[in-house]
C-alpha cells in the first residue's frame, strides 16, 4: 500500500522546491546530475562557475539528501532523482510561457482550465503570428489560410467574425464538416445574419453541428487534422485579432483537441 504524503511532508518539499528555485545553480545542478554522474571539475565547466561556487551549490542539495558523493563523482539520491523530473516538467510547462512573457500578462487566460497549462509543454513548438504596420492583417490572414485548407473542423467562437464565417461556409461547400461550439451571443448573431440559412442547410446534410455553452467564451479556437490556432482576449475584455498562436505539430494539435473536447462535454447541442 502506498503511503499517503502527510500535510508536514508536503509542507517540508515545498520548502525544498522554494529553495531549489531561488537558485539558478541548484536546479541547473540536479538536472546534470539526471541520468549520469558528474565530478567537480566537470560541473564547474558546464556551469562556468568558480570550484567554490559550485560545491557550495553541491554541499546544499547533500543537505537536502538531494545529491551524493562517491569518491569524486557526484549523483543523484531516489529524493534527488524525482525532485529533478519535477523540475525538469516544471520547466518544460513553464516554456511557452517564458519566451512570451508579455503575451501572457496582457492576455485573459480564464477560458483555459488550469489542467491544460499542465500540459503546456506540448505548445513548444509554437509560432506567435503578430500583426504590425506594414501588415495589419498578417494573424488574420494566416488563420484565414488555416480555415481555408481545413478539411474536418472544429472551433470555439466567441465573437462573430463574418470573415471567418465567409471560408467557414466555402470549406463546407466543398463537402467538409465543422463542429461549432459558441455562445447565445454569438448564435443571435448567426440567426440575424445571412449566413444561418446556409449553416442550416449543411446541418441537415450532417456535414455541421452547432453546440452551446451557458456561460462567456475567451478563447477563439479553431482545430484541424494536422494544424491548430488559438487567439485570447486582452485582460480589459477586447479580442485580440492582432496575435495568433499558430501551431503544426502533432503535439499541438492534440492539445487543442483535448482542449476543444472540454468544451464539447459542457455544451448543448443547438443544430
Amino acid at each position: 500500500m502506498i503511503k499517503k504524503e502527510s500535510s508536514a511532508e508536503k509542507y517540508d518539499n515545498f520548502i525544498n522546491v522554494r529553495f531549489l528555485l531561488v537558485s539558478e545553480m541548484r536546479p541547473r545542478l540536479l538536472l546534470m546530475l539526471l541520468g549520469s554522474n558528474n565530478n567537480l571539475n566537470t560541473l564547474r565547466k558546464e556551469l562556468g562557475k568558480p570550484s567554490a561556487s559550485v560545491l557550495h551549490g553541491l554541499n546544499e542539495l547533500e543537505s537536502l539528501n538531494l545529491i551524493k558523493k562517491n569518491f569524486k563523482n557526484y549523483s543523484l539520491s531516489s529524493k534527488g532523482v524525482l525532485y529533478a523530473l519535477a523540475l525538469k516538467k516544471l520547466f518544460r510547462d513553464l516554456y511557452i510561457f517564458k519566451t512570451h512573457v508579455d503575451f501572457w500578462k496582457s492576455h485573459s487566460i480564464e477560458s483555459i482550465p488550469v489542467e491544460y497549462f499542465k500540459s503546456s509543454y506540448l505548445l513548444k513548438d509554437s509560432v506567435f503570428v503578430e500583426s504590425d504596420e506594414e501588415d495589419l492583417s498578417r494573424s488574420l490572414n494566416k488563420t484565414l489560410k488555416l480555415l481555408s485548407s481545413c478539411e474536418d473542423m472544429k472551433i470555439i467562437l466567441p465573437i462573430f467574425l463574418e470573415d471567418h464565417l465567409e471560408i467557414i461556409l466555402e470549406n463546407l461547400e466543398r463537402d467538409n464538416s465543422l463542429i461549432l461550439i459558441t455562445t447565445d451571443e454569438v448564435l443571435k448573431s448567426l440567426k440575424e445574419s445571412n449566413y444561418y440559412e446556409k449553416l442550416h442547410k449543411f446541418s441537415k446534410n450532417n456535414q455541421l453541428t452547432i453546440r452551446k455553452v451557458e456561460y462567456e467564451l475567451k478563447i477563439f479556437l479553431t482545430v484541424c487534422d494536422n494544424a491548430m490556432a488559438l487567439n485570447l482576449f486582452f485582460i480589459d475584455g477586447l479580442f485580440d485579432n492582432s496575435c495568433v498562436i499558430f501551431n503544426e505539430k502533432a503535439e499541438g494539435v492534440d492539445w487543442a483537441n483535448q482542449l476543444f473536447k472540454f468544451y464539447l462535454k459542457r455544451s448543448n447541442k443547438i443544430l
